[in-house]
């Protein structure tokens, strides 16, 4: 089906996955145009749908590889507590990232061990970026 035939939802989630294929080839500023594009669809279009909150949470994530702190952090915080009660980590992750890279440490702390109740030792999968052992000292496990 041509672009212009879909609804709303579909147009919407056809960008989010151009985002999430675009950083799959590692290139994040394009990624986070799609991203923004299917965040500006959803807040015109979708807000009453759970879609609208999957793509917050994706934009904001897309945000903090492009070092959008302040940005990433808006994003997230719309998607919070919709992810919350799916069981999700993804807005808590970006949050714990762009508060770190913002060097709000402490902030970030709060998010890394709401992330740890959540997901146990699997947080230490989800940053990779971070060593194992400070990320622990971090959150002061």
């Amino acid at each position: 089906m041509e672009f212009h035939h879909k609804s709303w939802e579909e147009k919407a989630f056809d960008l989010a996955n151009q985002g999430i294929s675009l950083e799959s080839d590692d290139q994040n500023v394009a990624a986070t145009f799609s991203w923004a594009a299917a965040a500006e669809l959803a807040k015109t279009h979708l807000r009453d749908k759970e879609i609208y909150y999957w793509i917050l949470s994706g934009y904001g994530s897309s945000l903090v590889k492009c070092q959008r702190y302040q940005e990433a952090i808006e994003a997230a915080n719309e998607a919070l507590e919709w992810e919350a009660t799916k069981g999700q980590v993804l807005a808590r992750m970006t949050l714990a990232r762009a508060l770190y890279g913002m060097g709000a440490i402490d902030g970030a702390i709060a998010y890394f061990q709401q992330i740890y109740a959540m997901k146990g030792e699997a947080v230490f999968d989800a940053f990779p970026e971070f060593d194992k052992k400070m990320l622990a000292d971090l959150m002061a496990l």
